[in-house]
């Protein structure tokens, strides 16, 4: 055999060789593709739905609510005292600690009354002077009057007697005056709570020194708290006393009640242009316990505004989404995704994903 004709006869088979490795590779790419199976042609594939039956069906129901446009408010006492010496002293003893509960008639800061004591007996010496040199005066005026009548001593004489007795006597009445004024100062070395109340906060300790107008202690009242809000002037206008608002204290687990506005206060607030309206709570349910500055909102009403609401019971949470099941006109279910508002009692209100008069099905009962 020739080597051309070898070489030809290695072509072919290495063309031969190619042309089944392509065509096996054609056949699985088009197995691979379903060629050689049954497709689907296009087109929508009706999956089933849910139905309704046998579930209870609610309506999505619109009411007319007042709109309140929403203002920051805290949470402050109605009373509040704050307890200042009255006198300069050494302070002796603070007998609570911020928090505790303080009972009527409690000394809650002694003063040291050693000084005022001394200028107390010193007083009481200077009125026991006085009564003397009045008693004197007296024997003196008396003797004066008896001379004048025998002719003894002139009228002019008897005057400067009569002079000398009154000023003694106002003399043993300013040094009792002063006895008494000694006593009501010893009555301020002892701070006396007045009510019952809570201890906010102390600035006082044992030997420093108490000066007339200096706050040691603060005491609140917890059983009347309010909440304080600042309303922008604009619509301070549109609040009276005695006007319904809803009130929002998340911290404190309250969130939708009806306060009322017990006082506004007729000044506007230069640096915030706000105007200060204190809002009366009513009794809260039991939960956490409404301290003063916790944040709150109020809403400052500005007219009514048409809402949807549906039953809590009909919402389901997947993830941080909420949807409901509305029923079609076929009383078919299908799932929505909505957005929520506010709880009113056992409804909840829906501020996207439904229309006013849908139906929606409330959970099954469990089996």
């Amino acid at each position: 055999m020739t080597a051309p004709l070898a070489r030809r006869r290695a072509l072919v088979r290495s063309l031969q060789s190619a042309g089944v490795a392509l065509a096996v590779l054609g056949g699985f790419l088009a197995w691979m593709g379903g060629a050689f199976r049954e497709k689907t042609r296009p087109g929508e594939v009706a999956a089933p739905k849910a139905s309704a039956a046998g579930r209870e069906l609610r309506a999505v129901e619109a009411h007319r609510v007042e709109e309140g446009a929403p203002v920051v408010a805290s949470v402050q006492p109605r009373r509040r005292t704050e307890f200042a010496a009255q006198v300069q002293a050494r302070i002796l003893q603070v007998s609570l600690e911020p928090g505790e509960t303080v009972e009527p008639g409690k000394v809650l800061v002694r003063l040291d009354d050693l000084e005022l004591r001394a200028q107390q007996a010193e007083a009481e010496a200077a009125v026991a002077v006085a009564e003397a040199d009045l008693a004197l005066r007296k024997v003196d005026y008396a003797r004066a009057q008896r001379e004048r009548t025998g002719g003894v001593i002139s009228d002019t004489d008897f005057a400067r007697y009569d002079g000398a007795l009154k000023v003694s006597d106002a003399q043993v009445k300013r040094a009792k005056e002063n006895v008494k004024r000694l006593a009501v100062q010893l009555t301020y070395t002892a701070i006396v709570a007045p009510a019952r109340g809570v201890v906010a906060d102390r600035y006082a300790d044992p030997g420093d020194i108490a000066s007339p107008g200096k706050v040691l202690m603060v005491v609140y009242d917890p059983s009347e708290l309010e909440l304080h809000a600042n309303v922008p002037e604009s619509l301070a206008p549109d609040v009276r006393a005695g006007q319904p608002v809803r009130v929002r204290i998340d911290a404190a687990g309250v969130s939708a009640v009806t306060g009322t506005v017990r006082e506004v206060v007729p000044q506007a607030q230069p640096a915030s242009r706000s105007v200060l309206v204190k809002i009366a709570l009513p009794p809260l349910p039991g939960g956490k316990p409404l301290l003063p500055g916790m944040f709150g909102r109020v809403g400052i009403p500005i007219g009514t505004v048409e809402r949807l609401f549906v039953p809590r019971a009909a919402v389901a949470h997947v993830g941080q989404l909420d949807l409901v099941e509305v029923v079609g006109p076929d009383g078919t279910v299908n799932r929505r995704f909505v957005r929520l508002g506010p709880d009113v009692g056992d409804r909840v209100e829906v501020l996207a994903g439904l229309r006013a008069g849908e139906r929606v099905a409330l959970p099954a009962a469990p089996r």
